[in-house]
């Protein structure tokens, strides 16, 4: 009996894992991508694929007149963890997809301005919605452990060999020995219990990363990279068949402060989103991802880990006395999911300066802000300016666009709006008559 349960274990748990493989990157990527609704139709279809149907199909491949029949793998255990894993990969699949598409168009266009390689973004993925990846992985284990027919296929059903529990539960059946039949049967349900309290255990359990701070504390002096001049002669986004940015000859220029003002719904974010290259209808500043390209703050600024040290970290493990700059040391280990507004927009600030960024890109991002850490971190601002990164700024805050605005621009309905129009006056708060 020790021998079946370990097969069990074996081979359901290599196909799990090869699943997971597999699955969890392609979740991913499709979520990442959006639509593809027929492929997630094709995938959640594959969810009810007969057991049978993958044996016979894995039976062919590795019968001596397969294409696989050199490897001579029929009726052994990996034959075995080949068929469960086929049967596993879909619910893998559209239970990590499901998953993925959870996260926020926030936390994906601020991992996209990092530049990070696959795997380190996978990872931060994973990380923001591990528990829905882990429900998709344990429903895939579900179905490997409690698979009778393709295992019976392929494996043989050969004792001390290829015999798992689901087999051998048949097996005593045909044999009259219901006995014997019903205790295994108990027995593998008490090991998808186990697993699955095992599943529970890790949901309730954040995982650590990162959880050491940095010793050295030293605030960088350098805070950005020179960028000359980007002009776009127009920048037109239109959304199902409406116009919602059309503005000309828009211009940023390094070493200055560009400050955007305008009514709620005017086309700040869209324009700075669009400065950023974070729209596919237009390209951005001509700048590389990561390190020396752009640094953003957006009007609802999000974490992609879980607290503001592991922020740094992620981009410049070497730049963690932004913190202090920001006065965030004493924040510095707090849950992410604990953090003010302003503490948030203010980790948000140091993991884009972390970049050294050659364009800042900043959306009220003052706005949780008590007037005096408005002033430091404005003068961290002004800092990133002079050393020659341009910086875009979007604000309502009137005197914040005096301070900061090396020059404006107003937009009004989607469209830039002429210093001298009354619409100008009534955004800028001068008095008419």
């Amino acid at each position: 009996m020790a021998s079946i349960v370990a097969t069990t274990l074996l081979t359901s748990g290599s196909a799990t894992l090869l699943a997971s493989l597999i699955g969890i990157p392609l979740g991913a990527r499709c979520a990442r991508r959006g639509g593809l609704n027929g492929l997630r139709v094709v995938v959640r279809t594959l969810y009810g694929l007969p057991p049978v149907v993958v044996g016979v199909l894995v039976y062919l491949m590795l019968s001596n007149r397969g294409p696989l029949a050199s490897l001579d793998l029929l009726f052994t255990v990996p034959a075995m963890v080949l068929a469960q894993t086929l049967l596993v990969l879909p619910l893998v699949w559209g239970g990590t997809w499901s998953a993925f598409d959870a996260i926020t168009r926030d936390h994906r266009e601020a991992l996209d301005l990092l530049g990070l390689d696959a795997r380190r973004r996978l990872r931060i993925e994973v990380g923001l919605v591990w528990r829905g990846v882990l429900n998709g992985v344990a429903l895939g284990f579900g179905r490997a452990i409690a698979e009778v027919g393709s295992v019976l296929m392929v494996g043989g059903n050969i004792a001390g060999q290829t015999r798992v529990l689901t087999t051998s539960i048949v097996l005593e059946t045909s044999r009259g020995d219901l006995d014997a039949a019903v205790a295994q049967g108990g027995l593998l349900l008490l090991l998808a219990l186990a697993a699955m309290f095992l599943v529970e255990g890790m949901l309730k359990i954040r995982p650590r990363r990162n959880s050491e701070p940095a010793a050295d504390s030293e605030v960088p002096t350098n805070m950005s990279t020179p960028h000359n001049e980007h002009r776009w002669s127009r920048i037109n986004v239109v959304r199902n068949e409406t116009t919602v940015l059309e503005v000309d000859d828009v211009v940023v220029r390094g070493g200055e402060v560009m400050v955007v003002m305008g009514a709620s719904g005017a086309g700040k974010s869209t324009l700075l989103r669009a400065i950023a290259g974070l729209l596919p209808d237009v390209d951005g500043v001509p700048v590389p991802r990561g390190q020396g390209g752009i640094g953003r703050v957006a009007q609802h600024p999000v974490m992609l880990t879980a607290h503001a040290t592991a922020e740094i970290a992620l981009v410049q493990p070497d730049r963690m006395g932004l913190l202090a700059a920001l006065d965030l040391e004493a924040v510095a280990m707090r849950p992410a999911a604990v953090l003010s507004g302003g503490e948030r927009q203010r980790v948000s600030l140091a993991r884009a300066l972390a970049l050294r960024p050659s364009v800042l890109v900043l959306d009220e991002f003052t706005s949780g802000l008590d007037l005096a850490t408005t002033l430091v971190v404005e003068a961290m601002v002004r800092q990133v300016a002079a050393g020659g990164a341009a910086v875009v700024l979007a604000t309502h805050d009137l005197a914040q666009a005096r301070r900061m605005g090396d020059r404006r621009m107003l937009l009004d309905a989607g469209r830039s709006v002429d210093e001298g129009s009354t619409t100008a006056a009534l955004l800028l708060g001068e008095p008419q008559g």
